[in-house]
């Protein structure tokens, strides 16, 4: 009996040596787990009661939503009576801030744990004793602004409740945003009440939004959402309340399978091992006014405020107890001044308190759930940290602070996850077009499309090893800056924006371009160059060969040829050094002979314009000078058409008048242009060269336009004008368009060095895998063989015009004309041949008494002889094709012939001494038949004619010497 009355005397003389301090809370009805947090809080701060010097103890005043400030003043006035050393709460659902009013005229510490309004400057003196551990509006709005900036999103939606006061605070960064790209960032509003789906479609077409909502009505936006593919898998959504947590979502994503957005959520960051304690009252859950009794914990960001605002205040207290533990006592203080409770005065440990919490700087420990506690004078918390993770799968991704930098964490984790890359392009042969049998095989995804650009992204996601899909975009265009917004179109807009991963298609680096995305090594290298219209190929006809002349040149050299034939026998015959001895080997002639017969002279004629050359030519200076004359007119006949004949039988003269773009330039007819806003169009639009410059100068001056939406569209242009319209393009398509259209021809050089390559955006971690998978299909040839396998499918066999610029390579086609006319010169030369052999051989059987067939048989057996070039002379009676004439009938054609001749002249005597001259005896006759051979040197003129005379001489001369005989 006596321990127990020990026990109890000494229970009691610890009670009285133990501080009890009193604590007040302000907690609504529906807030009954915020309440048991801080009663177990409490109790963890206590600790055993044998060890604790002072202890906490709750006084807690329940308030319900239609409370007004009268009953809020009314509470807190009677916690203060009950002398409370400071107050929590209460949550930000009270629409009066009268408690933080009380508790700065009475010196009570007040701490509060939710969001809070911020106070004007006029407004801050009434609020030195409150302190939020909830982070300031201001800096938050930064970190979400830092947050979306790191994302990479240029154009986004922000969508947020229109009842709460508070979110333009929050989102005062991001909404200040749309003042500067009200095209850029747009904002939707939205109530608890409405229909949700009046919003979503108004913004049906958007793929990044930044949503401000309670987490309670998360998952019923999310839902009407789908219905306008707003959670598809190419869309993302940033959540910036940072009580959203991942159970809100495992609902969604069970009943929802189309559920792929990619979310993004923000939270703050915990410590890794928070303190841990006994929950002596127990889990509870309330939804609707309704508590549920729970095995876990619903916890809550102001669960965690509110155990560091209660641990805070615990270390506070500590403090100043040691440095003043005569002064820190239960506060008997009251709302009433003129009391003499207070005198008047606040009390002032508290605000040596509030002073000691104020001072935390950076904060961290196992005793508080949030890192980093820092405030400023005001009592708003300046330094927090913020977590970027996955709600769905509740990893973190990366920490932003208060100096603005953003931590990537967890690499690791988010490399095993799957991520399909978006590739943006645009349609256009041979990079990027539908299959032709896609409908008919109902193709769906990648499988729809081929060209060149689909193979090489599919060489490329073999090497490096990932997932894709081909995203063509709206407006068809590449990427061009409009000059009053700053946004960009097309595929580099796509990446601007987030839309897509890459970009690929005949897409060339240019400095613009550079400046708004990054790209990889080139995959193709090219220039510009200009396309022009050929037209089909005519085949050249028959006399392509004259066209170096007119017809009416033609008429007027064949006139001059028979002219001058005439005109060289007349002069010909009154030259006197044009009659020759036609016998050389007679030193005294009978007559003279003149070889310019028309036969020769048309032959000197003709074989002079040909620069054949002739055996003979004249010697008399008047027929030199005419012959002399003719030449020059020859050579110059001659070579003017060898200088126009390879003009005429390859390329027109309007088709070589342009061959380069300076040449395109310095001429009016033929109008020219390229693609609106293309990397062409910027060359010559940035270029400070003369001629660039003064291509584009025409370009922008002429009506109509000259520029085209697409090459297609200037390829169409320059067929349809036939030949008054060129396209300014990039070789490799050109070369495409090329060798499918043979109306279709590349002028001049290319000029102007260009690449095509994959754009990605800045910082991207896959490019080097992209440029690196280039280099190996290069190095192994797979770049090349995929240009031939498109370039050259399907190509058209097209006629190859040859290059203006080199010698041109005449074919049998060009001069077939010319073989024509030597097939027909020698066979109308055969004809005449055979039809005077055939007379021949009639001639030789009459003579020799032999049938036609026996006579041409023998004939023909000695001209199949090629290999014998020589034939005897044979009698009278002998026969052969190229037999010496009889002696006799040679006399008597000479005899006949010789008083008639025109070539000949009958010199020292008259006409009537030829006529008293006798006969020759007929003894003198036989012996001309077996005349004697000439001397070598007659021998070797070969005439007939020579040997007949010389025979007739010598008759003469003996009966000349049997004259003088009888005389005697």
């Amino acid at each position: 009996m006596w321990q127990g009355i020990a026990f109890i005397c000494a229970f009691l003389v610890h009670n009285s040596l133990q501080q009890q301090i009193n604590i007040g809370a302000f907690f609504y009805d529906n807030e009954l787990e915020l309440e048991k947090e801080f009663m177990d809080v409490l109790s963890a701060i206590n600790g055993p009661e044998s060890a604790a010097a002072f202890a906490f103890n709750p006084l807690i005043k329940r308030l319900k939503p239609e409370d007004n400030s009268v009953i809020l003043h009314e509470h807190a006035c009677d916690l203060i009576d009950n002398g409370v050393a400071a107050i929590f709460g209460p949550s930000s659902k009270a629409a009066s801030d009268i408690v933080a009013l009380v508790c700065n005229n009475t010196g009570i510490p007040h701490i509060e744990f939710d969001v809070a309004d911020e106070k004007h400057q006029e407004e801050k003196p009434n609020h030195r004793m409150t302190l939020n551990l909830y982070p300031s509006q201001p800096i938050l709005s930064k970190a979400y602004a830092d947050i979306v900036q790191n994302l990479g999103w240029r154009k986004f939606t922000v969508v947020y409740d229109a009842d709460d006061t508070k979110a333009t605070a929050r989102l005062q960064d991001i909404l200040q945003m749309r003042e500067l790209h009200n095209d850029v960032v747009r904002v939707r509003k939205f109530k608890r009440d409405e229909d949700f789906r009046v919003m979503w479609k108004s913004i049906k077409d958007e793929r990044r939004i930044v949503l401000d909502c309670p987490p309670d009505l998360l998952v019923d936006l999310l839902n009407t959402s789908s219905e306008f593919d707003l959670t598809k898998q190419y869309n993302n959504i940033l959540l910036t309340n940072l009580e959203t947590y991942r159970d809100n979502l495992q609902d969604l994503t069970a009943d929802n399978e189309t559920f792929a957005v990619n979310i993004t959520a923000t939270r703050l960051l915990l410590n890794p091992d928070p303190q841990a304690y006994l929950h002596q009252y127990g889990y509870v859950t309330q939804r609707d006014s309704v508590v549920f009794e729970s095995s876990e914990p619903s916890r809550t960001l102001l669960h965690d405020l509110l155990h560091d605002g209660l641990q805070l205040f615990a270390q506070a207290w500590r403090n100043a107890t040691y440095f003043y533990p005569d002064r820190m006592s239960v506060p008997r203080m009251s709302c009433d001044f003129d009391s003499d409770a207070s005198g008047g005065r606040s009390w002032q440990m508290g605000r040596y308190l509030m002073h000691l919490m104020k001072g935390t700087s950076g904060l961290s420990g196992t005793n508080f759930r949030t890192s980093n506690l820092q405030f400023d004078e005001d009592g708003q918390r300046i330094n927090f940290n913020i977590e970027i993770y996955d709600p769905a799968d509740n990893i973190g991704t990366a920490v932003w602070d208060t100096r603005g930098q953003i931590t990537q964490l967890h690499t690791k984790a988010k490399i095993h996850k799957k991520i399909v890359y978006r590739v943006a392009t645009r349609f256009g042969l041979p990079y990027f077009d539908y299959k032709q049998d896609a409908l008919e095989l109902n193709l769906t995804g990648n499988a729809m499309y081929e060209g060149y650009a689909v193979d090489l992204i599919d060489a490329i996601a073999q090497e490096v090893g990932f997932d894709y899909v081909f995203v063509p975009v709206a407006d068809q265009e590449y990427g061009k800056q409009d000059k009053d917004t700053k946004q960009w179109n097309g595929i580099i807009g796509e990446i601007i924006n987030n839309d897509a991963h890459m970009g690929i298609c005949d897409l060339t680096i240019t400095q613009a371009r550079r400046t708004a995305v990054d790209f990889t090594v080139p995959f193709m290298q090219l220039g510009v160059s200009i396309l022009a219209y050929k037209g089909s190929h005519k085949e050249k006809e028959l006399e392509a060969y004259l066209e170096p002349f007119a017809v009416e040149v033609w008429l007027w050299i064949l006139i001059a040829v028979f002219a001058m034939s005439f005109l060289k026998v007349i002069i010909a015959r009154i030259a006197k050094a044009e009659w020759e001895n036609p016998h050389p080997c007679n030193r005294d002639p009978d007559a003279l002979e003149n070889l310019w017969h028309l036969h020769n002279t048309f032959w000197l004629t003709v074989a002079s314009i040909m620069t054949a050359g002739c055996d003979i030519l004249p010697k008399s200076p008047q027929v030199r000078l005419s012959e002399a004359t003719w030449w020059i007119f020859a050579i110059i006949i001659a070579n003017s058409y060898t200088a126009n004949l390879a003009a005429f039988l390859t390329s027109s003269k309007m088709e070589g008048s342009v061959t380069s773009l300076k040449d395109l330039s310095a001429q009016t007819e033929i109008k020219f242009g390229t693609i609106n806003g293309g990397s062409t169009y910027n060359l010559l639009a940035e270029s400070n060269e003369t001629v660039y410059r003064l291509a584009f100068n025409l370009m922008n001056n002429d009506d109509p336009s000259p520029y085209t939406k697409n090459n297609d569209e200037g390829v169409e242009r320059v067929i349809s004008s036939a030949g008054d319209y060129m396209f300014l393009m990039e070789t490799t398509t050109l070369e495409y368009h090329r060798e499918k259209n043979c109306n279709l021809r590349s002028v001049g050089e290319k000029f102007g060095e260009k690449h095509y390559a994959i754009a990605v955006p800045f910082g991207a971690d896959y490019r080097s895998n992209l440029s690196v998978a280039i280099l190996r299909l290069s190095e192994r040839g797979e770049l090349y063989n995929l240009k031939q396998k498109w370039w050259k499918r399907n190509s058209s066999h097209c006629f190859e015009e040859p290059d203006p610029d080199a010698t041109p390579d005449m074919n049998f086609e060009q001069l077939r004309g010319i073989f024509y006319t030597l097939y027909v010169g020698i066979l109308i030369a055969f004809i005449i041949g055979i039809v005077e052999f055939l007379l021949y051989v009639q001639q030789v059987a009459l003579e020799e008494h032999m049938t036609f067939k026996e006579a041409f048989t023998r004939e023909m057996k000695f001209v199949l002889r090629i290999w014998n070039n020589k034939k005897p002379i044979t009698s009278p009676s002998a026969s052969s094709s190229l037999r010496t004439t009889p002696l006799r009938s040679i006399e008597k054609r000479s005899m006949e012939r010789t008083p008639k001749s025109a070539h000949r002249i009958v010199l020292g005597r008259s006409s009537e001494e030829m006529r008293e001259l006798p006969p020759p005896p007929p003894s003198a006759r036989p012996r001309s038949r077996s005349r004697p051979r000439a001397s070598s040197s007659c021998s070797n003129s070969g005439s007939k004619s020579i040997v007949v005379k010389g025979e007739r001489k010598r008759e003469r001369e003996g009966e000349r010497g049997r004259e003088e005989e009888a005389r005697v």
